[in-house]
């Protein structure tokens, strides 16, 4: 099946319960199953919750139960049930309150929780978990904590209340904290995915990438490692650039040496893309580089006619008389009539010595019959 670019409606009414994790991915395929002729897959119910911009990293039944027993016995048992009643695992709850104000990486809870386990869990676990209960790791890992410490403790709470409001923007959670850079171009969406994979224990693809900013309202054309242009480049430059793909100018030293097919610079280019192009687009990004070029040659042979009638005949002859210069208007006068055009004083001063130089070998010329 084809990628999910935008949420079908039929996900839409389970938002609700999604948000607030009172629902699973496999209940959701229970339920659009029994409603519907033809039965729909899990990985399907998966797509649609990513492009709603939801992660389904806990919203499976299986991790509802991924709770560890503790070694305080039956009373530990009874406490943990209690802590249940809020989203998330119970033997998260008793570290809520520091997930919220931010003061606890995963990486401590995981530290903590092993202290008082048997079984050891994993970091993929409490991720998972800190998911389960509506809020982003993104901002509780390690190093995220270590910027944070960098901020006056005199922070207002209206700062907070702004901060809040920001990341409320179109796109899901994870992606808000690119927003400026994206707004601004200096980011490009390869550069965003090596970013968030460097901080996931799962890595995401390009086209997950794609899609949230798609959802956040922007357009990745311009976003992609190719299209940065510097500044510092010549207007014209810059003109040209715009007018013609950038893609296909990685190709030019090879086309115009006539070393590569049509053929081999399309499967090279959808080789390195999410979405492959047709031949009809790469047609007409080579007739872009062709008018291109071609201006080029043209500029170049009109130069060089220019130089060549200003040269030709000032090298070998000196200053001419007011008398010469009548007679040589006069003659040039009568030949532009018979021939119907105008002709360059140069051009028509090497007509003449063309024919002196015949006279010196007794010849003349003569109209052809």
């Amino acid at each position: 099946m084809g990628r999910i670019e935008r949420a079908p409606a039929w996900i839409l009414k389970y938002r609700d319960r999604i948000e607030r994790g009172a629902v699973t991915v496999e209940e959701i395929l229970e339920e659009e199953n029994r409603v519907r002729d033809k039965p729909i897959k899990l990985s399907t119910v998966t797509r649609a919750i990513n492009a709603m911009g939801f992660q389904t990293s806990g919203l499976h039944r299986a991790e509802e139960s991924e709770t560890s027993p503790s070694p305080a016995g039956s009373e530990t048992a009874v406490a943990v049930n209690e802590e249940k009643k809020g989203s998330g695992p119970g033997w998260l709850q008793k570290y809520r309150e520091r997930i919220e104000n931010g003061t606890i990486t995963v990486e401590e809870i995981l530290e903590e929780e092993n202290r008082i386990r048997d079984k050891p869990i994993k970091l993929s676990t409490v991720t998972r978990a800190i998911n389960a209960m509506g809020f982003q790791t993104s901002g509780l890992r390690r190093g995220a904590k270590a910027e944070s410490e960098f901020k006056t403790v005199t922070a207002t709470a209206a700062e907070a209340e702004t901060g809040e409001e920001e990341k409320k923007g179109s796109g899901p959670g994870w992606l808000q904290k690119y927003r400026e850079r994206i707004e601004n171009g200096t980011i490009t969406v390869e550069e965003i995915l090596e970013e968030e994979n460097r901080i996931r224990d799962k890595p995401i693809k390009l086209s997950t990438v794609t899609r949230a900013i798609n959802a956040m309202g922007f357009q990745t054309s311009g976003l992609r490692r190719g299209t940065k242009k510097t500044k510092t480049a010549v207007e014209e430059e810059v003109v040209e650039e715009e007018a013609t793909p950038y893609w296909i100018l990685k190709y030019r030293n090879r086309i115009e040496n006539g070393t590569i097919t049509m053929e081999e610079i399309l499967e090279e280019e959808n080789r390195i893309r999410d979405k492959p192009i047709k031949l009809s687009t790469l047609v007409r990004a080579l007739n872009i580089i062709g008018s291109a070029r071609k201006k080029e040659v043209k500029l170049e042979m009109e130069s060089e006619i220019r130089t060549r009638e200003r040269t030709d005949f000032q090298s070998s002859i000196g200053e001419i008389t007011e008398a010469t210069k009548k007679r040589f208007d006069a003659i040039k006068g009568d030949w532009e009539r018979d021939l119907g055009r105008t002709l360059h004083n140069d051009y028509f001063m090497n007509i003449l010595l063309a024919l002196a130089k015949l006279l010196g070998y007794g010849k003349t010329l003569a109209m052809k019959k």
